[in-house]
């Protein structure tokens, strides 16, 4: 591993983020039915975190599924063009060879023919929209389930059972510490020796008497210095298991960069 000029004697102090600190509520207003979770709760990504009633939702599915597994005309149409393909067959045979069968009423029952099997078609589009509705059907009723957008921990829940809810309201706070990010304001001189990808090594403010040492990668570098103070924002990521590092303390950088190893 090759090495990156060393950081200078003065100490370069940063804020610890969460790598994801979310706000969401719900895409469709509703009553609230019930509540899944609490602040404080490890939840999974996909896990339910809210229940908005769905009764007239879970009704009109149900009514949609009856009526696209309803095939009682569709299999008549379908019975009545094959009986009248088979009708106009002898008939054109007939016609051929006698004059037993009228050319109005063979091209009667031609137009008889064709308008059935229109019909046919007409019926199988309608049997297509109606597994389209089931679907959409299905979204509604989807969409008064609340789940979590990705793993982690609900630090605010700003409803409660009973209550009516809308698009706009955040009503929860999930934050993922499974990761959290140094954010760091760097000289020029300093941020100039970094890229995406380098090792680095911060120390954290914990509970106990001693700050905990660990080793991140550079994530961003930005390509522009602040205009009044000269200074360049640098992020790196640190992993987090166990949630030793809080957000919001403080990280100190305590050694040199190093590229990382292909």
């Amino acid at each position: 591993m090759g090495g990156v000029s060393k950081l200078h004697a003065t100490e370069f102090v940063g804020l610890v983020h969460p790598v994801a600190d979310v706000k969401f509520g719900v895409a469709v207003a509703g009553v609230v039915q019930k509540l899944q979770v609490k602040p404080g709760h490890l939840v999974a990504e996909g896990q339910t975190l809210l229940d908005l009633d769905s009764s007239t939702q879970k009704l009109e599915l149900e009514r949609r599924i009856l009526i696209a597994r309803d095939s009682s005309e569709l299999d008549a149409a379908q019975a009545r063009l094959k009986v009248l393909d088979e009708l106009l067959t002898i008939a054109e045979t007939v016609a051929s060879r006698s004059q037993a069968v009228s050319r109005e009423e063979l091209l009667k029952l031609r137009l008889e023919h064709l308008s059935a099997r229109g019909r046919l078609e007409q019926l199988m589009a309608q049997k297509n929209r109606e597994r389209v509705e089931v679907q959409l059907a299905q979204v509604e009723l989807d969409l008064r389930t609340i789940r979590a957008p990705r793993a982690g921990t609900v630090v605010e829940s700003e409803v409660d059972e009973g209550a009516w809810v809308k698009p706009g309201d955040p009503l929860f706070r999930l934050v993922d510490t499974a990761q959290v990010e140094l954010r760091l304001n760097l000289p020029l001189r300093v941020a100039g020796a970094l890229r995406a990808g380098m090792r680095l090594k911060a120390s954290f403010e914990t509970t106990g008497r001693e700050p905990m040492l660990a080793e991140g990668v550079v994530q961003f570098v930005s390509p522009l210095a602040d205009n009044a103070s000269g200074l360049v924002d640098v992020r790196a990521v640190f992993v987090n298991p166990k949630g030793v590092i809080r957000p919001g303390v403080k990280g100190r950088l305590v050694s040199s960069p190093v590229r990382s190893t292909p």
